[in-house]
């Protein structure tokens, strides 16, 4: 009787180890704020510009230990359910957009990679103005001629106070 007495108290402590030591591991969470930067190219008829980089306020929320992740403002905004932890790293993916989220060793900063292949963003050559009613159109473009290139996007963040 004690023999399986033992065994139960071990085989539930062992359990319990792993359910803490999962849910003990929130260095990721919490809402971070930062600056993201697309690799940009304006396209007008034949010509294009020269690539830049188009920077944006960005703000993530990161929750259950890292296996949660939502883009509030910033490039590619929506829930991402494509999350892996990996150490100090989250690896999340939705459609063609792909990220690193990199934590640093005190815990406070994050630094984002990633890339978006084959998309376009093409802008329209309307007026824009309070008078005039009208607004910027952009339309994003899947091309399959463009397959092959990517789009980096970087990113500095840090924990919202």
């Amino acid at each position: 009787m004690n023999m399986k007495l033992a065994f139960i108290t071990s085989i539930a402590a062992f359990g319990l180890l792993g359910s803490t030591a999962v849910a003990g591991d929130n260095r990721f969470d919490g809402i971070w704020v930062g600056t993201e930067s697309v690799m940009m190219q304006e396209f007008h008829g034949f010509q294009r510009s020269e690539p830049f980089a188009q920077k944006r306020p960005a703000k993530i929320v990161i929750a259950q230990g890292g296996t949660l992740l939502g883009v509030l403002e910033g490039y590619g905004p929506g829930r991402y359910n494509d999350v892996k932890r990996v150490g100090n790293m989250i690896v999340f993916q939705a459609g063609v957009r792909l990220g690193q989220l990199s934590l640093s060793a005190d815990g406070q900063t994050m630094v984002e990679k990633g890339r978006v292949q084959g998309s376009l963003i093409m802008g329209g050559g309307q007026r824009e103005g309070a008078l005039s009613g009208h607004q910027q159109n952009y339309q994003s473009h899947d091309i399959p001629g463009l397959a092959k290139s990517t789009t980096e996007v970087t990113g500095t963040f840090r924990r919202q106070k």
